[in-house]
């Protein structure tokens, strides 16, 4: 073979230099490049550019931003240059790619497609185009929630449908894997008797037959109806367990007790001989003592009923078991809120005959009802014939744009303000942060107040200001904590179950209110109690709550509130102004309530004066003789009387002992009816008067 002539090395140079301008001819197309300069337009290596990938449907269909059901993933690519070959998704970031859709060459500039997602859980949904020359874009993400499945319920205390008379039933709630959990017990009966979700203590039920119901629901808002039918026995040893309780806790007498549990270890022993009929002698003992003493009837009828189930037991008589077991029916749980929008900075409705200001400027944590309420207030005045401004920059653009607490004067074209949960950072659980209202602002509100001005204080109005006693006796009382709940609930994952007691059912905020009714909302305790200071209309029935189901740990752990009494709406006449307070309101879902919201309707138009209440106080009553003796329109002697009539009064009311107050606000009245008393005696008469007609509504 001839050997190869070498290369001449200018040769070897144009060679390589025709080389790198054929690579640089393949990668930058001609139309790219320009005279003079070294331009990259669009370079054919680029890879295609997805945009931002959506969900139908656009708005979850669950709770928490779950979806109920599959989701459809919508992508979209384009690439002018080499067109796209396909799109690509994947479930989790170490899943292999999966191709969506695909396009066959020549390849579109714009590619679009979609497909189905069931996973279940939360998923990072990773997705990217794939040019036309194979180039693939950075995977972008997006993360779908997925729950199509209920909660479980179960009562681990029901043994094959039975359990003893001394056991306290606590639920175990389960959301099966990968649910989004957060079990919620929304209602709970017992034997058709609705109540709180509480632990169910088995000595309070007869013996026999009973069933327990509930509807439970997971964060997405997967609900189901659980009915566990079970039967409540009892033995010698439990009624003895219970004989020892109810002489613990003075329910009997120590003696009483002694006498019941010797009878009872008598009968106990002569059914273990076998002697049927001295052990059933000594039981019917046992149940003439327990029917003879001086104690209540559900601890006598418990007593009884638990013997003669003995009675039946040791003779053989016991009836046989019902069936027993669980049945689970599928239940409606709590649906997303849409988003709402107020309606205009300042409403003008034809024939409005005042205004109103909505202010819920927030400097601390803010809370989801605000637009909600704002809106509702709004479709009230052109309901009701009031219009509406809204301070509140965040809810631009119907917010007025700057303050509107300039001055007291110019605050008095408003007949109310409504505090809309203007929660700031004075609160020593929040960041440091400026009060809802600053100096000025809150001295051109005090004004206002004092002119006679009205005021609202709704749910988080409680949380602001709380370095100015002034506003803490405004509206009431300072929000200090609250107990917590779990995110099945739906709309309000802080919100538990609880009995509301009307207090008062001659007002016009709850004179349509049950004398007690069941709601699920945001509970506040306070920094005190305000019972002695204002007129109280609702309360909470702490011990529908004190060892919520839904409330962390307190099934087993009471939770500490505010020791019983816990007064949770409220009015008064305070310094010259009409004020009303309604600290319930958290959960979104309350403003779509009627029996809710008419509380609040009451409440703005009382305090805008439009509608007559009464919100006496002993405060309000003490001032007044307090600076009627100042100002001499009141005698000495007779004010003293007074005072000391009063002191006596708001203590018998404090004690529940209203016919002790009536006497004594009668006493006040008849004093006020001497001409001796001063020419203060007929406000002193008036307001001694509302007093008696309120503690006579109590009665």
């Amino acid at each position: 073979m001839p050997s190869q002539r070498p290369m001449h090395p200018s040769s070897r140079t144009r060679r390589d230099s025709r080389y790198w301008l054929r690579r640089l001819a393949v990668a930058v197309p001609v139309a790219s490049l320009s005279v003079g300069s070294f331009v990259i337009a669009v370079p054919a290596w680029a890879a295609p550019t997805s945009t931002p990938a959506t969900l139908t449907p656009a708005p979850p269909t669950g709770t928490n931003n779950y979806y109920r059901g599959p989701v459809t993933l919508n992508l979209s690519a384009t690439d002018a240059a080499n067109g796209v070959q396909r799109l690509e998704y994947r479930l989790g970031n170490a899943a292999p790619f999966q191709t969506a859709t695909s396009a066959t060459a020549p390849y579109p500039s714009t590619l679009t497609g979609s497909v189905q997602i069931t996973q279940q859980g939360t998923t990072t949904v990773g997705y990217r185009a794939v040019g036309g020359d194979g180039s693939a874009e950075a995977v972008r993400t997006i993360t779908v929630r997925i729950d199509t499945v209920a909660p479980v319920v179960s009562w681990p205390g029901i043994v094959d449908g039975h359990v003893g008379h001394t056991a306290t039933l606590i639920p175990t709630r389960t959301d099966p894997a990968p649910g989004s959990g957060g079990v919620f017990i929304h209602r709970m009966w017992i034997d058709e008797t609705e109540t709180t979700p509480l632990p169910v203590a088995t000595s309070a039920l007869a013996t026999g037959a009973h069933t327990i119901s509930v509807v439970a629901s997971d964060a997405a808002g997967n609900a189901a109806r659980f009915d566990q039918t079970f039967v409540v026995t009892t033995s010698f040893a439990d009624l003895d367990t219970l004989i020892g309780g109810f002489a613990a806790g003075g329910a009997i007498s120590a003696d009483l007790g002694a006498g019941l549990r010797a009878k009872l270890t008598e009968a106990a022993s002569l059914a273990e001989q076998g002697n049927t009929n001295q052990a059933k002698r000594a039981l019917n003992q046992f149940v003439a003592a327990a029917q003879g003493a001086p104690t209540s009837g559900a601890v006598r009828d418990t007593l009884v009923g638990d013997a003669r189930y003995l009675q039946d037991q040791v003779t053989g008589k016991l009836p046989g078991d019902p069936p027993t077991g669980m049945t689970v029916t599928p239940a409606a749980g709590p649906n997303p809120i849409a988003p709402v929008t107020p309606l205009a900075a300042s409403t003008n409705f034809p024939g409005a005959t005042y205004r109103v200001l909505y202010f819920s400027a927030t400097k601390g944590f803010r809370h989801d009802h605000i637009a909600d309420t704002a809106l509702l207030v709004q479709q009230w005045g052109q309901q009701h014939g009031f219009d509406v401004d809204i301070w509140d920059p965040r809810l631009a653009p119907a917010s007025l744009s700057s303050t509107p607490f300039t001055s007291a004067a110019d605050l008095a074209k408003y007949k109310t303000i409504i505090f809309g949960s203007p929660v700031d950072g004075t609160n020593a659980g929040s960041a440091p942060a400026a009060d809802a209202l600053n100096a000025d602002e809150l001295a051109a509100f005090k004004g206002y107040i004092q002119a006679g001005g009205g005021y609202v204080g709704l749910h988080g109005a409680s949380d602001a200001i709380h370095n100015v006693p002034w506003y803490r006796d405004l509206v009431g009382a300072w929000f200090t904590n609250h107990p917590g709940g779990q995110n099945g609930e739906g709309t309000c994952g802080s919100c538990i179950n609880v009995r509301v007691n009307t207090e008062d059912p001659t007002n016009p905020a709850t004179a349509h209110l049950p004398a007690t009714w069941l709601t699920i909302d945001e509970l506040y305790n306070f920094d005190h109690n305000p019972r002695a200071e204002v007129h109280t209309l609702l309360s909470l029935d702490e011990s529908s709550y004190r060892r919520s189901l839904n409330s962390g740990n307190a099934a087993n752990v009471p939770l500490a509130l505010m020791g019983g009494d816990h007064p949770i709406a409220w009015c008064q006449n305070y310094d010259g102004g009409r004020q009303f307070s309604l600290i319930l309101g958290h959960d979104r879902a309350q403003y779509s309530r009627e029996s809710f919201t008419r509380i609040l309707l009451a409440g703005i138009s009382w305090t805008a004066g439009q509608t007559e209440a009464n919100c006496s106080t002993f405060r309000q009553t003490r001032t007044l003789i307090t600076t009627g003796t100042a100002a001499g329109t009141l005698d000495p002697e007779s004010a003293a009387a007074a005072t000391a009539l009063l002191d006596d009064a708001q203590a018998a009311y404090l004690r529940l002992d209203h016919n002790a107050a009536i006497t004594s606000l009668n006493k006040i009245i008849a004093l006020a009816g001497s001409p001796a008393a001063g020419t203060a005696r007929g406000e002193l008469d008036r307001q001694a008067r509302e007093l008696r007609d309120w503690m006579m509504s109590l009665k």
